[in-house]
Order: C-alpha cells, then structure tokens, then sequence
C-alpha cells in the first residue's frame, strides 16, 4: 500500500432498500422478548430515505386514548367545549366500553375514527358503530391519514399485535401518509428491559420510507413532543387532548 493510501477516504457504502427490507424481516426468532437486531437503525434508514416532507395543510384534532376506563366525563365534557371546530376525532385505543358511552355524548359520531389499543377486545367499535381505521387510509381536509393499531406481541395471549416483522409487512404494503396515526410507538432502542414498549419498527421504517411528516401515538401513557432525525415529528398523547397541525 502506498503511503497517500491511508489518506484516501473510504468510500461509503451504497445503501439498497431492496436489499435492507429483505434483511430486516429475515430470522425473527424471538417472538415475545425485546428485538435487538432492530436497534439502532434510524441513521441508516435517514441515509436511504433522507429527511421528511414539508407539512403545508392544516387540520384540527382531538386525540382520546388510553383512558382505562378511568375518563372523567365532567372535565372531558368541558375539554370539548373549549375546542368545538375541531375537524377529526381519533380514538387511539385502550378503552372500556363506558369510556366510548362518554366519548359519544359530546363527540360527533361521524367526525370519530378508531383504532385498537393492546387491552382492547376486537369488537369494541363494532358494537358502537364506529370505524376502525387501521390499514386504511382517510382523507380529512386534504390531509391523508393512516392507521395501524395494537402494539408488539410480547406476550402469548390475544389482543391487536404485531410481531416485528408483521408490522414491517403490513405497513410497508400501504400508501404513503401524511400523518400516521397508531396506538403503539415506532421501535425504542431504550425500552431493552421492557418489551411491552420497545415499539413496532415497521412504523419506524414506514415513516422513514414515506418521509411522513407527523404520526400521533398513544400506549407510552406520556405526553411529550419529539422529532425524529429526519425531521419527522413525534406526538405522544394521554388521556385527551386538541392537536391543531
């Protein structure tokens, strides 16, 4: 070797998404316990996709989830009355029958769309008539909006999962969003001790891929802002609250 070789820089690697989605879906061995080989892969995904789109609509949401039979139908009935020209209301999941009776009483029915949360049963909004949304896509104001419900499989009972790979297969197979709307997190490298809460990477690789510029999740029982390093921004939500975008 010369000695300008060393000087030479090392050329990157060329990133094929063919090639990494065949990778990422391959070998899943481990279906209940935390997934290591999807941690951390968000800068390798920012080097394929790069940063999300501009956000240039508008709409106003309210946002219900994980109320556990726990909501307070006095401060929710005064929540809604301060916001009424809200657009859309999403139902993100973990809800008891009772909640849903409440949700109704000040919520107009036709503006609700619901997706399944990890404690749900799968009949729930049957039984109100309200749509669960999860896979489909819905235009609101010229906003798309996908959903996906439940949360990773991390226990062998029934209840609205995903294993890891299913998640990546269910939402690679969809169109591309504006906002993604779900009741679990995109995959949280932190969460090792608690599989519960590591998260779903097909959302981290669904929003990558589609430069989607917001997703809104429940099931973390936190609300807090975040931004990916693409750009996409994160939204936590608890209980209820007004989303205006």
């Amino acid at each position: 070797m010369g000695i300008f070789d060393i000087f030479k820089k090392k050329k990157e690697e060329v990133l094929d998404i063919n090639e990494y989605y065949k990778r990422i879906i391959s070998n899943e061995n481990n279906p209940y316990g935390f997934e290591e080989k999807y941690a951390n892969q968000e800068e390798t995904l920012f080097k394929m996709f790069g940063h999300c789109d501009q956000f240039l609509k508008h709409i106003k949401m309210i946002i219900v989830t994980d109320t556990h039979n726990m909501l307070d139908e006095d401060k929710f009935r005064e929540f809604v009355r301060m916001h009424p020209n809200y657009d859309v209301c999403f139902l993100l999941g973990d809800h008891s029958a009772e909640d849903i009776r409440k949700v109704l009483k000040y919520i107009d029915k036709d503006k609700i769309y619901g997706l399944l949360g990890n404690h749900d049963y799968e009949t729930l909004f049957d039984e109100f008539g309200i749509r669960n949304i999860n896979g489909d896509m819905i235009n609101i104001n010229g906003v798309n909006i996908l959903g996906i419900q439940g949360s990773y499989r991390y226990k062998p009972a029934r209840f609205p999962s995903f294993s890891q790979r299913e998640s990546i297969e269910f939402l690679n197979s969809k169109d591309k969003a504006d906002i993604l709307v779900c009741h679990d997190n995109k995959f949280t490298t932190e969460n090792r001790g608690n599989p519960a809460h590591q998260g779903l990477f097909g959302i981290t690789y669904y929003l990558y891929k589609n430069k989607v510029p917001y997703y809104i999740h429940g099931h973390i029982h936190e609300e807090y802002r975040n931004e990916l390093i693409n750009g996409t921004k994160e939204i936590s939500s608890y209980m209820y609250e007004y989303i205006e975008l």
